[in-house]
Order: C-alpha cells, then structure tokens, then sequence
C-alpha cells in the first residue's frame, strides 16, 4: 500500500549535470531524460502544466509560442517558425534586442504570457489535475497551479544580472530556495496523501551560471543533500519523485549565458520512469486509484 506521494519539482534541473557529477540521491533508484518534443515551446508554464493534468495545454502554450514568433528564437528551446519579416529582423538585431521588442509587442497586444497563464488551472478549473484525485493534497504553488516565476522582482534582478551584477539574483534565488525548502518539510510533517513541492530558484541561477560549473555544482550538490534529508524522513511505502521542466545549456550569443535544453529530469525510489513529463500525471493518479481500493 501506498502511504503518501512526494514529487520534488525543481526547475531547471539538467539532467547531464546530475549525470556528470553522479548525483546519487537526485538519481534515486531509477532515472531518465525526459522528451520535450512534443512542445513547440521549451519554457515552463506548459509543460509543468502537463505534468499535473497529464495533456498539454494549447491555451497556457499559446501567449508563449506567439512570444517566441516574435524574438525569432529557434533552437533547443523554440521549433516555432517566425514569419520572413522577423527572420530578416533577427539578422540584423541581436537577441537581447529582439527579445525586448517581442515583450513589448506581446505586452501591448495579449499581456505578459506568465501573468495570463500562472493560475491558468486554478482559475478555469476546466481540466482535472493531480489534486483533484486526493481528499488532502498540499503545494506550494506550481507554474499554471498558482505559482508566477516572472514577477517584477525576478524581471530585475534579472536585468541586474544581464548587466554583469549577479550578486541581487543568487540573493534573490538563494532565498526563494530557503522558503521553499521551509515550506516542504512543514508540509512532510503534515497529514498529507500528495505533497507536490515546487521551486524555481535552480533555474534563475543557471542561466547565469551555466558556464560557471564550479558555483553551480555547490548548487547541485545542495539539492542532493536535500533529496538524502527528504528520503529519510519517509516511510516504508512512500514514494518520492523528483522531476524538471527542462534542462540548461550553455547558449552562444546568449546575454545571460544559457537557455534551456530539450529534455528534462525525472527520478523515483520505486524504480519507474517516464518518457514524457505529462507521463506524471499517469503514475499519480494511478497510485491514487490503487489506494482507494486498498
């Protein structure tokens, strides 16, 4: 019998690094590379959305595939195909420029895509996630389910950090990791069936550190102490999941150094894996079925 369902979602976890530094804990039992190809774009709302409803969502991918039209970003994290007058712009404007143009174009037109979609399934509760499936369930908040990683706090230390100051953005991050991880082992002494954790602090860092190993394996090799505590506080029964949205890679040309990679993280202690991160939501929601029957 199943006692509880923990799932450590971390965003922007790379699955090569975890992989190079031969992380363990963060690998569990069994581990795999998730495919990301199903998604036109490689950018978090979407495909967290995915994992707790088990589909893509094509009104939370919208605002993002049209963003990325705009900027003319095509590669890893983007296969969307921009229209000639765009393609011609991104030969001459370099991409922080492009990108400043196509915020502001969206802006005016659609909104900010992060704003419009990060409560996108609490607030039309039009499709049925992973909570619904548990009298008591606890989040701390997850991309598309109440959780907004684009705020004006993020934009800023983000532009600081463009700039060359990066000591705002690891302040900034480093203490969204501290409330997050406050918040989870709270929850992990509650009477919970379905904990979902979520943090976004990894993938703010890397974009910035992605070439600066050194500083970011300090980083990982935290998470993996995390993933040992976490694992020992359950009992006999419970499972843990670990999963990423996306990868980070390092990206020539890029001002902030990196971007996300096609594929994302997924660990377990039961020995599973999945192919795609919408495959979650099949093996919550079937531990859920098989405790009502227990």
């Amino acid at each position: 019998m199943v006692q509880r369902i923990v799932v450590l979602g971390i965003d922007g976890l790379e699955y090569n690094l975890v992989e190079e530094w031969n992380l363990k804990y963060l690998k569990q039992k069994a581990y795999s590379k998730t495919d990301l190809s199903d998604f036109e774009v490689v950018v978090t709302p979407p495909i967290w959305a995915s994992m707790l409803t088990g589909t893509r969502i094509p009104e939370i991918e919208a605002p993002f595939i049209k963003r990325h039209r705009l900027i003319a970003n095509r590669g890893s994290s983007s296969r969307v195909k921009s229209p000639w007058y765009v393609r011609l712009g991104a030969k001459i404007l370099p991409l922080p420029v492009r990108r400043k143009i196509g915020d502001f174009i969206i802006k005016r037109t659609t909104g900010d895509p992060f704003e419009r979609t990060y409560d996108y399934l609490l607030r039309t509760k039009k499709y049925r996630t992973v909570f619904d499936y548990f009298e008591r369930s606890w989040t701390n908040g997850v991309p598309s389910y109440g959780r907004n990683v684009s705020t004006p706090e993020v934009k800023e230390v983000m532009k600081e950090a463009i700039k060359g100051n990066l000591k705002p953005l690891v302040e900034y991050a480093m203490k969204t990791y501290e409330t997050d991880r406050k918040a989870l082992f709270e929850a992990l002494d509650g009477d919970y069936e379905l904990i979902f954790w979520y943090t976004p602090f990894l993938d703010e860092l890397s974009h910035f550190l992605i070439r600066k190993k050194l500083k970011l394996m300090n980083v990982y090799i935290d998470l993996n102490k995390l993933v040992k505590r976490v694992s020992q506080k359950l009992e006999e029964g419970d499972v843990l999941y670990v999963i990423s949205d996306h990868g980070m890679e390092p990206i020539p040309g890029d001002p902030r150094g990196g971007d996300h990679s096609d594929h994302g993280f997924f660990s377990s202690n039961t020995g599973e894996t999945i192919e795609k991160p919408q495959d979650l939501f099949k093996l919550i929601v079937e531990k859920a079925k098989r405790n009502e029957k227990a």
